[in-house]
């Protein structure tokens, strides 16, 4: 049986191949092994499985069944003698080849998508170890014109080759651009600052390229990012939190010579990163301090460590990610030992960062005693406590590190010693590091410990830490959760106050317009392991107690608006559905009431107020009937 999963294999390659052009065929050609392997990606540099010629002697093809035309088959894949898929071709029209999917080691790694309507821009992805890069070429002459999903780093690698080779075209594609400001809702005089910095972007890749003299043979080897940014959706009016870094640095090989560039503002528009000034020849002060990231005497190290992340993984298990993580943080405390003692603490501070990183993944699966859990340590009894940004970071992800191998240890009565010794590790942070970079976080896990605690001391204590973090650091994206927790813990017997957008119909709802109506709202995302059983309990609700004046609204958290319907279509979830952009950490939805984790339930009487601000699954069936008898 063909699955969806079949269907929406994105597409390529029929302007590539005889027989597969764009005009109507009266059946779809057949594919043989021969031709299959004919057909290779319009962009260049991906990477896809290249067999010798003993080994596509002996793939084979299987034709893909259609489940409306059981005569015509709906594509072919070509397999390996192994059964793993090597090439995939799918058609949704029944005319031609529209989709093209391309594999490594029997998983997909790049797809191209021609759809039939000529106004339909062609599609380009970059999947599995080719990274996530997703393209629109809307002229259809094989060029991208326009990214929808790109990395930071992707982005960096995009940007030093429009420079190398002055390509402004392709700058083009990495820029933002006025429908990427009315996606997000932002108009008005900010809006066409941003527009008018962006159009410096072309003179900026010019100059960019004659500034740093290289080939376009010369190599990306890595970017450095300092902590995102972030502007509330609420500041500004817009759908989502503007999210940016200031600037990154690229490091880039030149043959025997290492050069860095910089990348200039980027902005987040949905899961597409977007440059706001364009690139420059230099390192910038934010990010290091003036120095170089790059020395004498880790050209190698650096280059390793470039190739194990572009390798990524053996497999996406906690185990497999611990493992590579692990082999960083080797290659990391070589650059270390290799840091001058005369180099700028900037430089140094970087490295080291990045060290306690690949420390603390690879931690995850060791005992309380582990090397990479001690190492950690170490660096925080040398620095913890100290005048410096490499202080306050090693220890609070000691910290965090150190309550994760906790939980996971942890066994029946245990738990209790483990959170008591988490809240006081955190208040004891809190207190000597209150101006560190760290600091908000800190606090906000302080609230959300004291609050797990379910009693109304712990709720207290955590209203005071998130007060705290509200009034300590208003700027900071942690405030405007905190603020929202508050409303939260002091909602019960207060009018329920939730507006959004209705994700079925794109238009405004507020909760408000409920009257004489009992709401329980349901806030969810696809990752919560509840979903489905919570699914079954709120459809038996509604058809219960519907008639006798219950409203559901789920508000679904999930980071977009494709995600969130395919969860509520998974699921079947009934009432109103609300979403916005962000997921649980930056979407508005999220913030209003300061929502932590999901599921998290609300139940507000006829009168509109909040009677339960914190509801079970388990016992909402007598929640409700209290309401409407």
């Amino acid at each position: 049986m063909v699955t969806k999963r079949f269907a929406m294999r994105a597409v390529a390659g029929f302007s590539l191949w005889a027989g597969f052009g764009s005009v109507a065929q009266a059946q779809l050609p057949a594919v043989t092994v021969d031709d299959a392997f004919k057909v290779q990606p319009r962009q260049k540099g991906v990477s896809i499985a290249a067999p010798t010629p003993d080994v596509v002697a002996r793939c084979t093809v299987a034709a893909i069944p259609n489940p409306k035309d059981q005569k015509s088959p709906m594509g072919y894949v070509v397999r390996d003698a192994s059964g793993r898929p090597v090439r995939q071709f799918v058609s949704y029209d029944g005319k031609s080849y529209n989709i093209i999917a391309f594999y490594v080691e029997g998983a997909e790694a790049y797809r191209e998508v021609y759809p039939p309507a000529p106004n339909e821009a062609y599609q380009f992805r970059w999947l599995g170890a080719n990274g996530t890069k997703w393209g629109l070429d809307k002229d259809r002459d094989g060029t991208i014109d326009e990214w929808v999903v790109m990395s930071p780093e992707e982005l960096s690698q995009e940007l030093l080759q429009a420079v190398l080779t002055n390509d402004a075209k392709r700058a083009a594609a990495l820029t933002l651009n006025k429908a990427n400001l009315d996606a997000v809702g932002l108009a008005g005089g900010e809006a066409q600052r941003l527009l008018e910095r962006a159009g410096g972007v072309p003179a900026r890749v010019a100059k960019a390229n004659t500034d740093l003299k290289s080939p376009p043979t010369s190599e990306w080897m890595h970017l450095q990012l300092g902590v995102p940014q972030a502007t509330p959706a609420d500041a500004i009016g817009t759908r989502e939190d503007l999210v940016f870094h200031k600037a990154g640095t690229v490091l880039v090989r030149d043959g025997a010579n290492n050069k860095s560039m910089q990348t200039g503002e980027i902005v987040q528009v949905g899961r597409a990163w977007k440059l706001v000034d364009g690139p420059s020849v230099g390192v910038a002060e934010v990010s290091t301090g003036g120095s170089e990231l790059l020395f004498d005497g880790i050209k190698d190290l650096v280059a390793q460590l470039n190739d194990l992340d572009q390798k990524g993984p053996a497999n996406n298990t906690i185990p497999g990610i611990a493992a590579h993580n692990a082999k960083k943080a080797e290659i990391l405390e070589l650059i270390v030992a290799r840091v001058p003692p005369t180099a700028a603490e900037k430089l140094r501070d970087t490295w080291t960062k990045l060290l306690l990183d690949s420390l603390s993944s690879a931690a995850e699966v060791e005992k309380p005693d582990g090397k990479h859990i001690s190492r950690m340590k170490q660096f925080r009894d040398a620095f913890g406590g100290k005048p410096g940004a490499i202080g306050s970071y090693a220890w609070f992800h000691y910290l965090i590190t150190e309550n994760s191998i906790a939980l996971r240890e942890v066994t029946g009565s245990g738990l209790a010693a483990v959170q008591e010794k988490w809240r006081a590790a955190l208040e004891d942070f809190v207190k000597a590091n209150a101006k560190a970079e760290e600091a908000p976080e800190a606090m906000l896990r302080l609230g959300m410990a004291f609050e797990f605690m379910n009693t109304k001391e712990g709720d207290a204590k955590a209203k005071g830490w998130y007060e705290q973090l509200g009034k300590n650091y208003p700027g900071h994206p942690h405030a405007v959760k905190a603020t929202g927790a508050v409303k939260r813990l002091e909602a019960e017997g207060k009018p329920l106050e939730i507006a959004g957008t209705n994700l079925a119909s794109g238009q405004p709802f507020n909760v408000a317009t409920l009257k004489d109506k009992a709401v329980v709202v349901y806030y969810c995302a696809n990752w919560s392991s509840t979903l489905p059983d919570d699914a079954k309990k709120l459809k038996a609700l509604v058809k219960e107690y519907g008639a006798k004046g219950l409203e559901l609204v789920i508000v679904c958290l999930d980071n977009d608006a494709k995600a969130a319907t395919q969860t509520v279509a998974a699921h079947e979830l009934p009432g109103t559905v609300l979403h916005a952009p962000g997921g649980l950490d930056a979407s508005p939805l999220a913030a209003q009431y300061g929502i932590i984790v999901v599921p998290h339930i609300f139940v507000a009487g006829k009168d509109g107020k909040v009677v339960n601000r914190n509801a079970q699954a388990a016992n909402l069936d007598d929640e409700v009937k209290k309401l409407l008898p």
